[in-house]
């Protein structure tokens, strides 16, 4: 398989003057607690940098995307999604690990100091098969669509370092893209059958029908992985039952322990013989108990639901 391997950790830096901690016994609490002793969302000491206090906001995540995927990030608001589709495109750094494509370090790409910000990006076209005159009219397009127009006859070594980072995207997207990163776009994008695609989104209909395979956020760490049949198969909770019947209470009284007046749907726990569900309900439908009925897996939405619940609210 070719995946490309995507790993980091991402630690958000707070500013003292910004927080609303100002009570120096706080502070002090803080900074006496061990650095892993924290709930997600709250203020703690770097493991990396020493003597500061911040919040963490991805750990530990990893994942690889193949070539020709639609790979779908999902999870609460506050997860973590946003987070890490801008490490991945060298928005924001991350504060340990790795972001690569191809093998290939986009915030480390090896930058020649004697060049140009714009002659490295003609040289890499060049390198990838365009000949002088298109190499100039694309480089010309990256760099006003990336705003650096007027760095563009800087030499790399004096180029700061977050215009350097963008330098870097350019260099890993010039040509023809293979890897596309969307953060909740529209339904109405056309997906293109050679790219490999990154997107977050909160429709699960528009994850299940577009991804090949979802990844779950929750905390900043991901937990689990796989393809939308995949997930509904490992952690969905049985099947659901739905019916439509002219009297509900005839229903229950009949065929199951009475619930509600109204209620007509039902949590399915088992596994095996499940046509024996189809048997009985095709039964009570010529006997008039159940006018129509439908019997699916648990939904991706409600698998979403069960984990989203241990998201952790952070003020």
């Amino acid at each position: 398989m070719n995946y490309q391997l995507v790993r980091f950790i991402s630690v958000k830096n707070l500013t003292f003057q910004k927080e609303k901690i100002t009570d120096p016994s706080e502070i002090k609490e803080i900074r006496d607690r061990d650095a892993n002793d924290y709930t997600y969302g709250d203020i703690h000491k770097s493991i990396v940098k020493y003597n500061q206090l911040v919040k963490t906001a991805v750990v530990d995540v990893n994942f690889g995307v193949r070539l020709h995927e639609c790979f779908g990030l999902l999870g609460p608001n506050g997860a973590g999604k946003s987070t890490t589709l801008n490490i991945v495109s060298s928005t924001i750094p991350q504060t340990i690990g790795s972001v690569c494509y191809n093998g290939v370090e986009t915030h480390q790409a090896k930058l020649g100091d004697e060049l140009t910000l714009r002659e490295h990006i003609e040289f890499f076209l060049s390198i990838r098969g365009y000949d002088s005159d298109d190499a100039k009219v694309y480089a010309t397009q990256y760099i006003n669509a990336a705003g650096l127009e007027e760095h563009q006859n800087k030499r790399v070594d004096d180029l700061s370092g977050g215009t350097k980072r963008k330098l870097s995207i350019l260099i890993a997207i010039c040509g023809y893209p293979e890897r596309i990163l969307l953060d909740e776009p529209t339904a109405e994008y056309q997906r293109r059958n050679d790219s490999a695609l990154i997107m977050t989104t909160h429709s699960m209909e528009e994850a299940e029908q577009l991804c090949d395979r979802l990844a779950i956020l929750v905390n900043g760490r991901l937990i689990c992985i796989g393809s939308p049949e995949h997930l509904k198969m490992k952690y969905g909770k049985g099947y659901i039952l739905e019916l439509q019947c002219n009297d509900v209470d005839q229903f229950h009284s009949e065929v199951m322990e009475r619930i509600s007046n109204n209620r007509g749907k039902y949590e399915v726990k088992m596994t095996k013989k499940l046509g024996l569900v189809f048997e009985r309900m095709e039964e009570y439908k010529k006997k008039g108990l159940v006018n129509d009925y439908s019997f699916n897996q648990t939904s991706l939405e409600q698998i979403f639901i069960n984990f989203a619940k241990n998201q952790i609210i952070s003020n």
